[in-house]
């Protein structure tokens, strides 16, 4: 299973279970804080948007990072390039509201719809080996990027689900190169003991769950890594 095909199913997955909203649960406050379901919706169309954008064309010089690094930047710190006295997260729920504007749950079911269209029909035709630049992270290949919006639209496809009562769903294509980057930056394998099934280890990870007692000393050292990222 490749990259580009756990893209394909995870973004359809998405589209999917966005399409079957109901009008009152747009405006359902979501476990990111701050964030309703229209606002992940949103974001995640400008994330289809930007993967096959402008910020795509390559640049000299090579890779400094892969699918791993690309998450080893601190949301509470500065944004390269942009207004210091903003954290990244800061920086990122702006542009999310920007993106979001005053549509409404139906323009923005479609507004999805059109984009991961056009994102599945351009990715493809972009080399997975150009290096590319993403404001505020370093250089790396593109196929690198891409695994990183398979993490992206998994995740953001749990919240939703989460958010209206609808289950935490990933689609199976994608769990692999989701647990992947987990298990990059947990630099380690994974204790048998801890007994995690896909589902327990992406929440976890990415610090939608909090560890249990037992977790914590099964984990050892490695405990205090958690979230993996945020």
């Amino acid at each position: 299973m490749s990259d580009l095909e756990a893209l394909e199913a995870q973004t359809k997955e998405l589209v999917a279970l966005v399409g079957d909203l109901a009008d009152d649960e747009w405006e359902r406050p979501s476990r990111c804080e701050g964030w309703t379901v229209r606002d992940l919706v949103a974001h995640c169309e400008g994330m289809m948007l930007r993967l096959v954008g402008a910020n795509t064309e390559e640049v000299e010089g090579p890779a400094e990072s892969d699918r791993v690094g690309y998450y080893t930047y601190d949301p509470d710190g500065p944004r390269e390039g942009e207004d210091p006295s903003k954290t990244f997260s800061e920086h990122v729920r702006d542009r999310v509201i920007d993106e979001a504007g005053e549509r409404s749950g139906e323009q923005l079911r479609d507004a999805l719809s059109a984009a991961a269209a056009e994102m599945l029909a351009r990715v493809r035709d972009i080399p997975a080996d150009r290096v590319i630049k993403r404001s505020g992270h370093e250089k790396l290949a593109f196929g690198e990027f891409v695994a990183t919006r398979v993490l992206e639209f998994g995740v953001h496809s749990m919240d939703i689900g989460h958010a209206t009562l609808r289950g935490e769903r990933v689609h199976p294509d994608a769990v692999p190169v989701i647990t992947g980057i987990l298990d990059g930056l947990l630099a380690a394998p994974l204790p048998k003991a801890i007994g995690w099934d896909p589902r327990t280890y992406i929440l976890t990870g990415t610090g939608r769950r909090h560890l249990l007692h037992n977790e914590r000393y099964a984990l050892g050292p490695l405990a205090d890594k958690f979230p993996l990222l945020r």
